[in-house]
């Protein structure tokens, strides 16, 4: 779990870099045989304090193990991902502005907040779609497999039913 203790926070703006173990991110990426592992993450926060509240602006940088789409080979791909949220007081949960994606409870006595799934479920959203390794767009894919026998060989029909609109189609051209 990642914690972040707010105690030495005083009205103000303030930065916090964090580089968290994944593991300490709680992945679970057993659903997904196309992310293999999660690795070198850096979080960089911006931590707007006033007295009964704190806004987090969250800009996380990771690299992704990531399975290519178009040649299946494993590649790494650096992945960037941003979010704000809201700790504050409980009636400001539910409530939405443009200044932040999500209003969490902060209550009065706390010492520390987890942010460990607003990191995790950044970079999650942050992998693409589409993952396809640097120059994999490049490379010619092979639509047709095996040799023909003969190239000069016309197909012929498998099943003799067809040989009429093999007719239709002789006339035509």
């Amino acid at each position: 779990m990642l914690h972040l203790d707010i105690t030495p926070f005083k009205s103000g703006v303030h930065q916090v870099e964090l580089a968290p173990d994944a593991s300490e991110l709680e992945f679970d990426l057993e659903p997904f045989d196309d992310i293999h592992d999660i690795s070198d993450v850096a979080v960089d926060i911006t931590i707007q304090a006033h007295r009964d509240r704190l806004l987090l602006h969250l800009s996380i940088e990771a690299d992704a193990d990531l399975t290519c789409d178009r040649t299946l080979e494993r590649f790494t791909e650096t992945v960037h991902g941003q979010y704000s949220v809201l700790y504050g007081p409980e009636q400001l949960v539910g409530t939405e502005t443009d200044d932040y994606d999500e209003v969490r409870p902060l209550q009065r006595g706390d010492r520390e907040i987890d942010i460990t799934d607003v990191v995790r479920d950044t970079i999650m959203i942050s992998i693409p779609q589409r993952k396809v390794a640097p120059g994999a767009e490049d490379r010619d894919i092979t639509t047709a497999f095996g040799e023909p026998d003969d190239p000069d060989d016309v197909e012929e029909p498998v099943d003799p039913r067809w040989s009429e609109l093999q007719k239709l189609k002789s006339d035509d051209e």
